[in-house]
């Protein structure tokens, strides 16, 4: 446990560099310190992976491929207000880390109806933000709208997979993973991701303050930190 906690210092250390870079329009600094972090939440994923005694659950390997894809995400999403072609890459890459997280889970409790519901709400009170800010989004409509139905059904079915064994086995009478402790990070993890997103898309589409870009970078990266820690097989809870 006190390696986590030494990994997770050094971790928000890099991230508090990241956002001083990134406010100051260093470009090049910035980048290269993201990537750096990208590349942390992947080796404390898979570090998670090494933690299993006999071997890691096919869904866990599916959360690391998503934390991969949303490495690669990164890098492209740099260059959102310089070249569409990239940022659309980026969209696609990080609509990947989605599909991916929802294997995951899917594999762990099936699917039910609670999830869609979860998700119809989730998409109301983002299409209610966008429509109140008069969001512009152009030719990145179509690949957005898919990837902000894929991210608010993550976050949708993450809620739902915690919340689960408590709600009354009549309406999830699917299986549970005996390691769903897990997903309280994954949760947790998985409504940071989307505040981010949609902090990303204020700032994309409506306002440019720094408090933004930096309470953007907060969320995301404490939430793909998050969702790499819950690959770790024994956490207290």
């Amino acid at each position: 446990m006190v390696g986590i906690i030494l990994f997770a210092a050094a971790y928000f250390v890099l991230l508090s560099f990241y956002i001083r870079e990134d406010i100051f329009g260093r470009f090049s600094r910035a980048t290269k310190l993201k990537m750096t972090l990208s590349t942390l939440f992947c080796v404390l994923g898979g570090w998670g992976l090494l933690s299993w005694p006999a071997g890691p659950p096919e869904e866990a390997v599916f959360i690391l491929c998503g934390l991969v894809c949303a490495l690669i995400g990164d890098y492209f999403l740099r260059f959102i207000q310089i070249d569409a072609r990239k940022f659309n890459c980026g969209i696609l890459f990080f609509a990947g880390a989605q599909a991916f997280f929802l294997v995951s889970m899917f594999t762990v409790q099936g699917i039910g109806p609670a999830e869609f519901v979860f998700t119809a709400l989730l998409l109301a009170a983002a299409l209610i933000l966008m429509k109140k800010q008069s969001w512009q989004l152009g030719k990145a409509q179509g690949p957005l709208t898919v990837y902000m139905i894929l991210l608010s059904l993550m976050m949708a079915k993450a809620l739902v997979t915690v919340l689960a064994p408590t709600a009354g086995a009549e309406l999830w009478p699917s299986t549970v993973s005996p390691h769903i402790p897990a997903y309280f990070f994954m949760a947790a993890g998985a409504v940071l991701f989307w505040t981010s997103d949609l902090l990303l898309g204020i700032w994309n589409y409506h306002s440019r303050k720094n408090s933004i870009t930096a309470w953007n970078s907060i969320t995301y990266f404490t939430g793909v930190f998050l969702i790499a820690l819950s690959l770790q097989y024994t956490l207290p809870i």
